[in-house]
């Protein structure tokens, strides 16, 4: 979710934190007995809410108006004149 704003650590720190969403959330479905024999939920579901909540926490930027490899809104402005 987040591979455009995101440095290389904090792309491994949000697999690294990933991989235990999965397996936990996963966990949590068999105990509660919910049958989801291909875990999309977890993978899907869990690891992608997880994804966006990673974006905004890792997210290393120059302030609002500018991030990595994007201007923010400023592509969409008329500067030209």
């Amino acid at each position: 979710a987040g591979c455009g704003n995101m440095e290389c650590g904090s792309a491994v720190a949000t697999g690294f934190i990933g991989a235990f969403v999965y397996m936990g959330s996963s966990m949590l479905l068999q105990k509660l007995k919910i049958d989801d024999p291909v875990d999309a939920a977890p993978v899907h579901g869990f690891c992608g809410i997880w994804g966006v909540l990673a974006c905004g926490l890792f997210d290393w930027g120059k302030g609002f108006d500018h991030y990595h490899g994007w201007s923010g809104f400023g592509c969409m402005m008329n500067t030209a004149g």
